[in-house]
């Protein structure tokens, strides 16, 4: 037995030491993808330089850079100017496609800009993706990259090394926690291979998949990155996005979670790779909550729980979310529309101490997505209104109902007061859309039929979108009722389950046009789409298939056969959405353009703001220049600086500096004698930050974006909430092992 121990820690010791090897290898590896995509041509562009990147910094070394592009003649050629604005690197493009890369040697730290010089007379030139590599340099980034990388695996070995060596490891965590390592480890490989299964169109390091809401969403991990760097927590006005003009989605859209990918991109990942590694996580987690929801109501059978999640891995909606719309504030929802079930379900059975969770399903909701959080609010208190004499005889429901509710918005007011206090401040596109006429707003409302299409392409035929769909395998948890109806089972759970059935069946007709919306078009025109109603429908029927498909289980003989018929019938309904996305949305990354995306998110900024205004004006300030000069003007992070000189002292002068106003943004003004003041900061007639200068002969104005005090108080509520929660459950948790 000690020979067999030894020769199993010498094999673990061996495969550790190789994993961390081939994990590292690329430590001193240096690489850096800028995706510029643009076409110069003598008709649209002059004879000049121009900076195409934003400040690189880099460390002393020797790197490569490759040029993605071609070039019609000689002429033209590229530039590298450091952090002083000095060229220190220039060399000629050559004609055809450009292949080979050029070498620059850095003989210090420094940040760099690149550019193209461009001469018309070399006919057209195109640029594809700039990428800068070194291979014997060291960053911070890579280091913790690494690292975290290293742990991760190192954790991995250790928790094998003691399952394998240690014959009562699993015998003491079940004593000590109640926890049945065995049976875990089976879910959540389980759950593991559900995942890989259902995303592996994103396996393909190579490709991206460009859906709807991508380079909206890639845009926020950027920007939100940018303002991390530059000191800004939390980021509700992003940088780095729409020429540092500043977008405040951060106000509207709630953050939380996705600092997940911000920090992966801070660590070194692209922001696409960083996306996908997201979107596979939500994935897992989705998972593992309707397992979780599913188990606890199918009275804790771990069965409901892994067939509710082969359903909930396939359901075409949620691929449809992922793959065609990328709408990762739906795909975020996903993972807590479970929660909500399980908890309001344990609620009304009388188990009232698991508010918690309810409440933890809609703080979620409301730190992924809003219109989530409205359709959930919504049907929970359709939900309540047939339950109203039990609420009435049974205070303690009432309670844990109104516990869950308070939690939620204490923990969530340092996204709701900000949100309130710039919707009353300031009037922006999102602000102007909840309030314009039904007619004006339009909807989207999905036919009745769409539901049992077999596919959905989510392309446009004859402007008319093809709607999306639950699924085949969703569609078929009736028939599953009915052959118990037919076995005539008396399985206590089932009452439980044609409840959840029926209500999934009640989503499904509200996501179409059978519902009687013309009732509820206010409502319909903020939501947008009807079909967004199949999100909790999905979660519902794959929550009553699982239960039922428990109960089948153990009334057949053949159990191994119906396992894998359900999920066989699980992997084909989403089969479609995944050939079709793999075949036919699958882009090399070359195509992945951010310069160009420039007004995605446009519902948060002001309503009358000109987006080629950004690419026309820069960083310059618009004033009367025949009044005044000025000079010194720059950039600080969300904010400017500049000096003004006037010919003498008079009437006050306006500046409108290139920012995009939100309330929040302060100005100060120092004298030609050096004394400081602040001066008010206003929004002008197209939504910059505008500034006056009192009338003075000349000064410096710094413009500056500070947390208002709404701002602070509202993370101070959020911040106390956690840790009373926080201090609470320790308390009854310490409690508990005492008694």
């Amino acid at each position: 037995m000690k020979k067999n121990k030894a020769l199993i820690l010498i094999l673990l010791t061996a495969a550790l030491v190789l994993s961390l090897l081939l994990v590292n290898k690329d430590l001193l590896h240096y690489e850096y993808t800028f995706p510029f995509s643009r076409i110069f041509t003598p008709e649209e562009n002059v004879k000049r330089k121009y900076l195409i990147t934003e400040a690189i910094p880099l460390k002393k070394g020797t790197y490569e850079i490759n040029f993605a592009g071609s070039a019609e003649g000689t002429g033209s050629g590229c530039y590298i100017v450091d952090a002083a604005d000095e060229t220190i690197f220039s060399a000629d493009i050559p004609v055809g496609e450009i292949s080979k890369p050029f070498t620059i040697e850095l003989p210090s730290n420094t940040s760099i800009r690149i550019g193209i010089s461009y001469d018309p007379d070399s006919g057209i030139l195109e640029i594809r993706r700039i990428k800068l590599e070194c291979s014997n340099v060291l960053y911070t980034q890579s280091i913790l990259r690494h690292a975290i990388f290293s742990i991760l695996i190192c954790g991995i070995f250790i928790y094998i090394g003691f399952r394998l060596l240690k014959n009562d490891f699993a015998e003491n965590i079940k004593s000590r926690t109640g926890i049945d390592l065995p049976s875990c480890e089976k879910v959540l490989l389980f759950l593991l291979v559900l995942t890989l299964l259902s995303s592996w169109p994103f396996l393909n390091p190579e490709r991206f998949t460009e859906g709807d809401d991508f380079y909206f969403h890639v845009s926020r991990i950027e920007g939100m990155a940018q303002s991390l760097k530059a000191g800004y927590f939390p980021p509700r006005i992003l940088l780095g996005w729409m020429e540092n003009y500043g977008v405040g989605s951060g106000f509207y859209y709630p953050d939380l979670f996705m600092f997940i990918p911000v920090i992966l991109v801070l660590l070194g990942i692209t922001t696409a790779n960083a996306l996908r590694i997201f979107l596979i996580l939500c994935t897992f987690f989705s998972l593992l909550t309707v397992y979780l929801a599913a188990k606890n109501l199918g009275n804790g059978c771990r069965i409901c729980g892994m067939a509710a999640a082969s359903l909930y891995a396939f359901a075409a909606y949620r691929l449809i979310c992922v793959f065609y719309r990328n709408a990762v504030g739906e795909v975020q929802a996903f993972i807590f529309y479970p929660l909500i079930v399980w908890g309001l379900a344990e609620i009304l059975r009388g188990n009232v101490q698991k508010w918690k969770i309810f409440a933890l399903g809609f703080f979620g909701l409301l730190m992924s997505h809003m219109i989530s959080l409205a359709i959930s609010g919504v049907l929970c208190a359709f939900f309540l209104l047939f339950y109203i004499p039990r609420l009435i005889r049974n205070k303690g429901i009432l309670i844990a109902l109104i516990k869950a509710a308070v939690t939620t918005i204490l923990l969530g007011a340092f996204f709701l007061l900000p949100m309130a206090e710039q919707a009353l401040r300031n009037e922006l596109e999102i602000n102007v859309v909840m309030f314009k006429p039904i007619e004006i707003m339009g909807y989207n409302l999905t036919k009745f039929y769409s539901i049992f299409l077999p596919f959905d392409p989510w392309e446009f035929d004859d402007a008319t979108m093809i709607h999306p769909y639950p699924g085949y395998a969703l569609l078929m948890v009736p028939f599953l009722r009915l052959y118990l109806f037919f076995r005539k089972t008396e399985d206590e759970r089932l009452k439980t389950a044609d409840r959840i059935l029926i209500y999934g069946l009640f989503l499904l007709i509200v996501s179409t046009d059978l519902f009687p919306w013309v009732l509820f078009k206010s409502f319909l025109a903020k939501i947008q789409f009807s079909w967004r109603f199949l999100g909790p429908a999905s979660v519902l029927l794959c929550i009553a298939g699982g239960i039922y498909s428990d109960m089948i289980l153990s009334s057949v003989t053949r159990k191994k056969l119906f396992a894998a018929v359900l999920l066989a019938a699980a992997v084909l309904s989403g089969m479609p959405v995944l050939i079709h996305t793999f075949n036919t949305k699958m882009y090399p990354l070359e195509r992945l353009v951010l310069s160009n995306k420039i007004v995605s998110g446009a519902e948060y900024l002001p309503p009358d703001f000109d987006f080629f205004f950004i690419e026309s004006n820069k960083n310059n300030i618009i004033c009367d220049e025949t009044q005044v000069s000025l000079s010194g003007s720059r950039r600080q992070k969300l904010g400017f600086v500049f000096s003004f000189e006037k010919e003498e002292q008079g009437e006050p002068l306006d500046y409108s500096i290139p920012l995009i106003y939100y309330y929040g943004y302060t100005a100060n003004l120092t004298d030609e004698a050096g004394i400081t003041a602040s001066i008010p900061v206003r929004k002008d007639g197209i939504g910059l930050v505008r500034v006056s200068d009192e009338g003075l002969r000349s000064g410096t104005i710094r413009v500056a974006y500070e947390k208002t005090m709404i701002q602070k108080i509202s993370e101070m509520i959020s911040l106390t909430t956690l840790i009373i929660l926080l201090f609470t459950g320790l308390r009854r948790k310490n409690r508990q092992k005492e008694s």
